[in-house]
């Protein structure tokens, strides 16, 4: 232990500084040495005082001194109790804390999450797979919603009873009607599949009505109501099924563990059990194997569990005492009734003699009892067979009834997984609407804000409007006023500058010049100064007096007065028409922003005129009866166009008859273009007809004659045909007597080549009687090997086989090579029998010419070859 450091952090002082930090550190190292030593002195003593306490735990129990003597300070040791206790205290006050809280947040859970639900979230799971389902966790309906769902419910009542029949519609109105009445007879959910839907429902096409919209709202949020509980019965009755079929399981199991003990064969049987998910009960029970903490108990729980297990010794020995289960246990082996000794435990009892003496020493009548015994053995162990056989049979007939029994569940818990998703479904497309329904209702209330807005807004800028106009005109009043005061004083400004010389007409005219001259100059500076300095008699011309001079002054002030007058006015003028014109501006811009909200406005009605009359509809369309490009996972129905069935179907006929129509068309097309070529090709055909023709006619035209030709055509027909009959004699003759010699010669020849093969078919039989021999031989050789398996033979036998597999093999391909020579003998005897039947017309068919004038045997032959070959 440091105690510098400790002092330092125990002492109340402020931050230490530089100086007394260098100090402290100095004391360390000069006590340095000292601590250590006593350091090493306590490790020594409590190394002894560890031993003593290990010595005293080995003593017998009547000197073991007990812990409390061995404490060195007990009054530090009082005070580290003390404080160990306050320290436990404050942590046991914190974890209780903790656990208060725990258990607050735990039933706050529990009263959120599992009290308020009326139906618990279940799941029921498949036997033999990992396939499961789940059912809807339900909440008890609030008596709001009960009541608006009546409230509903009457409403529609009135409404369904006060509709009246609407009147027959002809032409365009009959067929949109009825357009309108097949569209609404499309299902828009699976909940009409499934039989659940609401009898008070509104038609898709007639929520027009905000209130309409809310009354549906509520008919949809029941319908999904009664899918959740429709589902749940039948899970229920799922769930119900599975817990029985568990309990035959066991019950089954319990007869096959019986069969198996009595059959004493060891086997680990199927037990199918309810898992966390279909007891969801399970999470608020609390398994001892879950806690891993060691228990505590307080001295009064450990005195009372004593107390517990104390009274638990005296019951056991309170019933060890029995006498009448001990006697029971004696007699009757603690049972009441006798179980019958299984046949398979039977045994029959073996003679004395054939344990006492040999066989060779047994008389007669022992013998006779000794065969005895063996046919009551052989008889015993019949009926074991048979009876282990009937226990056998029944285990697998109880093993199959429960596979069978469990397979019928999954299957059914199969139809109830659809039914869910089928529930899931039904659902979605009722929340669905209600998504589209609730989103109608809040933008047509947004619709309507914006539309009020609009219009207030309209009303301010309208008054602003009508304001800014009368300040405009009363303002344009104003400057037209000005400017006539305006117009007045250039009037009159003039009119001095015209009446200058009347003033002065009495004097002569070129001083009336000159004083002009004098009265268009203006002073330069400031005003006062200059007009005083142009006043000034220095300024006045030669021959004028005091008298014209100040007249003079006085007009020439007057016009410069006016002059400067009709700047101001001016200049005011023309501030006061700027305002005018910014005025004017401002207005048109006010009257344009007002039209452009007006349109506004207006566009904002028609938007939702058209929002409120192109109402959103849900249908359930059947694959092959949507016909849109399915480019994305959903697709885009932004530019889709409903249709009823007859009007594709109305288009798909049109489209088939016009394409049969073309079908024919061009099959009379083709059939035509047909005649064009056969036409075409007959025309070729006679054209090279005519060209073989003229070639043939050039050819007997360029035809020489030759005597014999010539000959022939001096000659009649008949000595022709004598002549040829003569010489056709004469060689026919020849023809047979040579014909007559070959054929002697080939039968010669083939009698030869049968005696050989007959020699060769009967080494062949021998042959195949050795090659049978050799099968034997191989046979024998293998079983013999099989059956003695000597390792000092086995070579032998391997080389012997070896040897008969060769020779069998050489006699194969022995046999072989002389089939292969009599095929070959008998082709080439074919060959040249063929060769030597004569040919005598060449003018005749091929069959005819090989036929006429053969020997009957080769005829036969030769006949019998063709029938063959075809």
């Amino acid at each position: 232990m440091d105690f510098t450091a400790e002092s330092r952090q125990e002492s109340p002082g402020g931050p230490e500084t530089a100086q007394e930090s260098e100090v402290l550190r100095e004391e360390d190292m000069k006590d340095y040495e000292t601590k250590k030593r006593l350091t090493e002195k306590m490790e020594e003593i409590r190394h002894v005082i560890q031993e003593m306490i290990r010595e005293n735990e080995s003593v017998p129990e009547m000197e073991r001194l007990e812990l409390k003597e061995f404490n060195v300070d007990d009054e530090k040791q009082r005070r580290h109790d003390v404080m160990m206790e306050e320290e436990v205290a404050t942590v046991r006050e914190k974890i209780q804390m903790e656990i208060l809280e725990r258990c607050y947040l735990r039933d706050l859970l529990k009263r959120d999450c599992w009290d308020s639900l009326q139906v618990k979230d279940r799941a029921v799971k498949a036997f033999h797979t990992e396939h499961e389902v789940t059912n809807y966790a339900l909440k008890e309906r609030p008596q709001k919603e009960l009541d608006d769902l009546k409230r509903v419910e009457n409403i529609r009542k009135r409404e369904l009873a006060a509709d009246v029949t609407p009147q027959p519609k002809v032409g365009a109105d009959q067929q949109a009607e009825e357009v309108f009445e097949a569209l609404s007879a499309v299902a828009s959910s699976y909940s009409a599949e499934l039989e659940l839907s609401h009898p008070h429902l509104y038609d898709q096409f007639s929520l027009r009505i905000t209130e309409q919209k809310r009354n549906q709202i509520v008919l949809l949020q029941d319908v999904i109501y009664r899918v959740k509980v429709a589902l749940n019965t039948k899970f229920d009755g799922v769930y119900k099924q599975k817990v029985q079929e568990i309990a035959r399981v066991k019950e089954r199991n319990k007869q096959v563990k019986e069969l198996l003990d009595e059959l004493e064969v060891a086997e680990d049987l199927w037990e199918p059990s309810l898992n966390d998910r279909e007891v969801p009960e399970r999470v608020f029970i609390v398994d001892h194997s879950e806690i891993r903490a060691e228990k505590y108990l307080t001295p009064e729980q450990q005195e009372e569990e004593d107390q517990k297990r104390l009274e638990e010794q005296k019951r056991l020995a309170a019933k060890s005492d029995n006498v009448r289960g001990r006697a029971l246990d004696d007699m009757m082996e603690g049972v009441l009734e006798v179980k019958k000794d299984s046949i398979l435990k039977s045994e029959v009892p073996q003679p004395e003699f054939v344990l006492a003496k040999p066989d060779n020493q047994w008389t007669e009548e022992e013998k006779k009892l000794f065969k005895e015994y063996d046919k009551k053995v052989k008889e015993l162990d019949t009926e074991k067979d048979k009876y282990r056989k009937s226990l056998e049979n029944e285990i697998k007939s109880l093993q199959k009834a429960t596979k069978d029994a469990t397979e019928r569940f999954d299957d059914g818990l199969k139809k109830l997984f659809e039914r869910k998703i089928k529930s899931d479904m039904a659902i979605c497309q009722e929340e669905l609407k209600i998504k589209i329904l609730s989103y109608s209702i809040l933008m047509e209330e947004v619709m309507g804000i914006d539309e009020k807005e609009h219009q207030s807004k309209l009303g301010q800028m309208e008054a602003n409007k009508k304001k800014m106009g009368e300040e405009l005109q009363k303002f344009q009043k104003e400057v037209e006023f000005f400017h006539e005061s305006f117009d007045n004083i250039v009037t009159e400004d003039k009119a001095l500058d015209k009446e200058f010389r009347k003033e002065f007409s009495g004097l002569h005219k070129a001083m009336v010049d000159q004083l002009y001259k004098l009265f268009k100059r203006r002073p330069r500076g400031p005003k006062k100064n200059a007009m005083e300095e142009l006043d000034a008699p220095k300024n006045m011309p030669e021959g004028a007096n005091a008298t014209v001079w100040e007249k003079f002054c006085h007009v020439r002030k007057t016009k410069i007065d006016s002059e400067h007058n009709i700047k101001v006015k001016a200049s005011l003028l023309a501030e006061m028409q700027a305002t005018l014109h910014q005025k004017q501006e401002e207005n048109q811009a006010a009257q344009q922003d007002i039209e452009h909200f007006k349109e506004q406005l207006e566009n904002m009605c028609k938007e939702k005129q058209h929002f409120l009359t192109d109402i959103m509809v849900q249908f359930l369309l059947k694959q092959g009866q949507v016909e849109v490009i399915n480019a994305d996972f959903i697709p885009d129905y932004s530019d889709s166009v409903l249709l009823h069935r007859t009007v594709v179907e109305n288009l798909n006929q049109t489209i088939m008859n016009l394409g049969e129509q073309k079908i024919a068309m061009l099959m009379q097309t083709k059939d035509f273009r047909k005649g064009i070529i056969q036409v075409e090709w007959d025309n070729t055909m006679r054209r090279m007809q005519i060209e073989d023709l003229k070639n043939k006619e050039r050819d007997i035209q360029k035809l020489r004659l030759t005597e014999d030709h010539k000959e022939y055509l001096k000659s009649d027909s008949d000595s022709r045909v004598c002549k040829q009959a003569t010489s056709m004699k004469e060689a026919l003759a020849m023809q047979q007597k040579t014909y007559l010699k070959d054929v002697k010669h080939r039968k010669e020849k083939i009698r030869n080549l049968g005696s050989k093969a007959a020699m060769k078919e009967q080494k062949n039989a021998a042959l195949d009687k050795q090659i049978q021999d050799m099968h034997v031989t191989v046979s024998q050789m293998r079983h013999i090997y099989e059956a003695s398996a000597m390792e000092e033979n086995e070579a032998a036998n391997i080389e012997q086989r070896y040897q008969e597999v060769l020779l069998l093999r050489k006699l194969k391909d022995t046999a072989k090579v002389q089939m292969e020579k009599l095929a070959f003998l008998g082709a080439e005897a074919e060959r040249l029998g063929m060769r030597n039947i004569p040919s005598l017309v060449q003018s005749k068919p091929n069959d005819q010419r090989r036929d006429e004038g053969l020997h009957p045997w080769v005829w036969r032959q030769a006949s019998a070859r063709r029938l063959l070959s075809g």
